[in-house]
């Protein structure tokens, strides 16, 4: 099928590194971010549907 592709569009390997590059940009940026990424913030949201907080204020609203 890609062969098929490639012999019929001109120019169709540009297209096709081209989207491997995006792809690379985009996984190799998210790999960056996440490395640099606050711990803390990661703790945070890792352990935030264990908290009883959101209980504690939902009865807060319900008894008003």
């Amino acid at each position: 099928m890609f062969k098929q592709f490639i012999d019929k569009v001109d120019g169709a390997d540009v297209y096709m590194i081209t989207s491997f590059l995006i792809f690379m940009a985009f996984f190799v940026l998210v790999s960056i971010y996440l490395f640099i990424m606050d711990k803390s913030y990661l703790n945070k949201m890792q352990n935030l549907p264990l908290e009883d907080s959101n209980q504690n204020e939902l009865q807060d609203v319900i008894s008003i």
